[in-house]
């Protein structure tokens, strides 16, 4: 009877560490499969960091690129108003210059006319067969006449000028006129059919930004990341 509890005893002690030993291995494979897991979540957590870390890489490139865009732009502003104002300063100088030069051409032709104007009314009045006083007198006279003649001269020149000025301004005027009705039409054509050439642009359709402004929001977005930037050289 004892050898026979001492078995039974023996055998469940046996049992009792096979299952004890069951246990250590599920639990080993327990955390074998939660170190897994927590390394998989780790990894897709790094993946997810990556991504958007590659994302904000991305914006803040875009960004820089568009600012820096942006400032060439605006570079390229300034060095265009600066080349048009030192362009119209030589303008100027040079208007001056002209300006200069025919006054001088108008004096001289002026003193001209006097010297020869004088010697002809000497001439017809034979001032050189009288008395001084009455030469000094006549040649007073022949002076007023002389000058009066050269006012007119320049009255009349002005005149001119002033009317063929007149009609160079009313030609430029007729010509901003065509000018902005071709412009209205142009950009009437575009309204109309831009929408339909959208991806298909031709270069040169759209001139500027403000061409894309005669456009509602939807077709300005649209229109922006599958076309070229016809503004920038670089893409020609």
């Amino acid at each position: 009877m004892a050898e026979e509890n001492r078995r039974i005893l023996e055998f469940a002690k046996q049992q009792q560490s096979r299952e004890s030993d069951r246990m250590e291995v599920r639990k080993a494979e327990e955390a074998a499969k939660a170190d897994v897991r927590n390394q998989l979540a780790e990894r897709l957590a790094h993946q997810k960091e990556d991504q958007a870390e590659l994302q904000q890489i991305r914006d803040e490139l875009a960004w820089e690129e568009e600012e820096e865009q942006n400032r060439l732009r605006a570079q390229a502003e300034r060095e265009k108003r600066i080349r048009m104002r030192l362009e119209l300063q030589e303008v100027e100088r040079q208007q001056l210059h002209v300006k200069d030069a025919k006054k001088q051409l108008e004096k001289a032709e002026d003193e001209r006319f006097r010297q020869e104007m004088l010697a002809k009314f000497a001439e017809d009045d034979r001032i050189e067969q009288m008395n001084a006083q009455k030469r000094r007198m006549k040649q007073l006279e022949h002076k007023r006449a002389v000058e009066a003649l050269i006012d007119d001269r320049r009255a009349r020149f002005e005149a001119e000028k002033a009317s063929e000025m007149g009609e160079i301004e009313d030609e430029r005027r007729r010509q901003e006129m065509r000018q902005q009705i071709i412009e209205e039409e142009r950009q009437k054509l575009l309204q109309e059919h831009a929408q339909k050439l959208l991806g298909y642009m031709p270069k040169g359709v759209l001139r500027d930004q403000k061409d894309l402004a005669l456009f509602d929001d939807e077709f300005r977005t649209n229109f922006e990341p599958r076309q070229v930037d016809f503004f920038d050289e670089k893409n020609w």
